[in-house]
This record gives structure tokens, sequence and C-alpha cells, in this order.
């Protein structure tokens, strides 16, 4: 063998190593596919796809974290759950996939914190058959974010989290100093979060908005508190400004917790029956004019306005002005003083002349009596 010849042969046996670990690449591309991030939400089911659409394979294995058996089967019409991790019995089932028509799908049901992490399809329950891997993202979204006021120092609040939620303050117009708040994070049982934070201000300028956010990697909520509302018996109360030139969006309108008017694109307005005498309704309006309001209307006025994501609750307090009705109840006693005086003095008018009359009427009497006298003397 020439050199030449020699160098030829080796560089064709490098090129055939090299397209043989190309095509090994490739294979191991075609087994393992890519990671799929399937949010869950907390104690609610989601659905596992197992991205296997060509063959027909039965003998399949759903695994957790590459160990725990979640699921198997062999048939069709046959689970094989023996080896299954007791966390999740009675919690899987397999589902028919909406393309195959085969079962190979998996079914979760009250998801749990615990259930974060990678669910591996694998036929034939080894690791060196087609596999698929669903990384399950588990979430409490942000339902409710409470903002209250004590003094100059306010209070924000949410509940049943997860993740582990982030907390911040803003205000309109700015802060005239940066207050720093004071923020504590609660992990309950469930392995949800609680979060609370205060933050107090040197001054408190009425027309201040005071916002607070919580948000996590599926939403984020923010809360405001607008300054009171003193009304008289009617009032207009707006929400918080937000883009919703898309129309995804929905409106509540809230008293104290309980719906005053809602509206959503499908559903559009509606407006609760012992609300519809103190309503003024505009179509999807994010104001809302109240009439005839009474003292057992007052209290805490909220509107929620929210999209896919994001949510913006204004919290409003309004009161009734009782100076008001002093000053109509003054009028009053006021005029009756008045007319009270008017006839003390009639009377008084009155008994004078009557008095004086009567004097005029003796002195009259007895002149007429003093003249027969008078011609029998002379």
């Amino acid at each position: 063998m020439t050199p030449h010849t020699y160098l030829t042969y080796t560089v064709a046996l490098n090129s055939m190593e090299f397209l043989v670990k190309i095509g090994l690449f490739l294979n191991f591309l075609l087994i393992i596919t890519a990671d799929t991030i399937v949010h869950c939400l907390y104690n609610s089911s989601c659905l596992l796809p197992s991205n296997y659409k060509q063959g027909d394979a039965t003998n399949i294995c759903w695994m957790y974290k590459k160990a725990a058996i979640v699921h198997s089967s062999f048939s069709e019409n046959r689970n094989m759950s023996l080896r299954q991790d007791l966390s999740f019995k009675g919690r899987t089932s397999l589902v028919e996939d909406q393309v195959t028509g085969r079962k190979t799908e998996l079914l979760l049901e009250n998801a749990k914190v615990e259930d974060e992490g990678p669910f591996q399809f694998v036929i034939g329950c080894r690791n060196d058959g087609y596999q698929s891997t669903n990384v399950v993202q588990v979430n409490a979204p942000v339902q409710r974010v409470d903002i209250i006021r004590a003094g100059n120092i306010f209070t924000c609040s949410s509940e049943g989290v997860y993740p582990k939620p982030e907390l911040t303050w803003s205000a309109n117009p700015k802060f005239k100093v940066n207050p720093q708040p004071n923020t504590t994070v609660q992990q309950t049982e469930g392995k949800l979060y609680n979060i609370s934070s205060s933050l107090k201000l040197p001054d408190v300028d009425e027309d201040l908005l005071v916002s607070c956010t919580v948000s996590t990697r599926l939403n984020e909520w923010t809360s405001t508190w607008r300054k009171p509302i003193v009304t008289n018996g009617w009032a207009e109360i707006s929400c918080s400004h937000m883009n919703t030139s898309s129309g995804g969006f929905s409106l509540v309108w809230r008293f104290n917790d309980t719906d005053i008017m809602t509206w959503n694109r499908t559903d559009g307005q509606h407006v609760s029956a012992q609300w519809k005498k103190h309503v003024l309704a505009e179509m999807g309006s994010d104001v809302l004019h109240l009439r005839n309001l009474s003292s057992d209307l007052c209290g805490t006025y909220r509107c929620e306005l929210s999209s896919a994501n994001e949510t913006r609750a204004t919290h409003t307090q309004l009161t009734l002005n009782t100076g008001g009705s002093k000053i109509v109840v003054g009028g009053v006693i006021g005029i009756i003083i008045i007319v009270i005086l008017v006839i003390a003095i009639a009377v008084f008018v009155y008994l004078v002349y009557h008095y004086r009359c009567q004097r005029k009427n003796v002195r009259e009497a007895n002149s007429h009596e003093m003249e027969p006298m008078k011609h029998r003397l002379a």
C-alpha cells in the first residue's frame, strides 16, 4: 500500500466514523424529544402529552424524575400499577391521544407542589426506547391582593400563592421620599406562600394613589388605594387605568365582597338585582355611577379589571356626608323656632290690643253713666 493510498484509506475511515457518530447523535435526538413545559394549576387537573404519534407500542410507562413509576400500561385495556409510587396513587390515569386514539397521554389530578419536575413517557419502560419529557410547573396564581390604610401606614397582603411571589410598591405621584417596606413571606403546610408588606409614609397627601403589586411567573395583581369619597347620596367611582383596547378583559365591581356588576366580552353586562336602583350602568365602563345611596351602602367599593395575566383592583372607601343632614335638621329647627316666635308675637299683640279695647269700652261705659247724674244735679 502506497503512502498516498494509506492516507486516502485513513481519511475515508475517519469520515465513516464521523458519519456514524452523526447518525448516532441524530438517532439520540429522535429518541429523546425536547422537553415540554406543562403548567398545572394547584389542586386541579392537567394533561401531559406523550408526543408519540407513530408506532403501535402498548408497553409504556410514565415515570417521575426517571425513578418513580407514575403509571404504566401493557395493553389498551389493562393498566399495571403494582409498582406505582404511592404519592401518585389514585391521581393518575391514561387518556386517549386525540390524534392517534391510543391511551398514551397522562391525566394528573389534584396537582401538588411536590409534583413539580420532569415526567418521562417511555416505550417499553426502558431507557433505550422512545422517550418524551414533560416538565411540570405547578402554579397557584394570585387570586386577590388587599390594601388597607391606617393613618399613614399602608398594608398589602395576599395568600395562597405559588411559586414564591414578589411584592412591589408604587405611587402616583411618586413618593417624596423612598420609604423602606417591611415585608414578610410565610409558607403553609401545602407549600403555598402568604405574603404581607407594610409601608409607613411620613405624610399622606389625600390625592396620592398608593399601589402594591404581587406577581408570580403566571400572573400579577395590582391593588390601588384611592382617597375616600364623601357623598350626599350619589357618587362616581373609577378604576385604575389599564389597556383594554384588545377587548379581551373582564370587569367586576364589588361592595364589601358582594358583586354589584360584572362585564365580559362573552356574557356582556349583568347588574345584581338589589343594585339596579342604585347603578346607572354604562356598558363595559370603568366608572361606576351610583345614586340613592344610604348609610348601609357605605363601605369599601372594589373594581377588578382583568386581562389574561394581569389584574388591576382599585379600593375606594365611600362615606355618607352627615354634615349635610345636620344642616338640614338645623334649618328645620330654626324655621320652627321662628314660626313659634312669630305666633308668640302675634298672640302678644292680640292680647295687648284686646286689653286696650276692653279698657276703652269700660271708660266709655263709665262716661255714659255719669251724664244723667250731671243733669239731675243741674
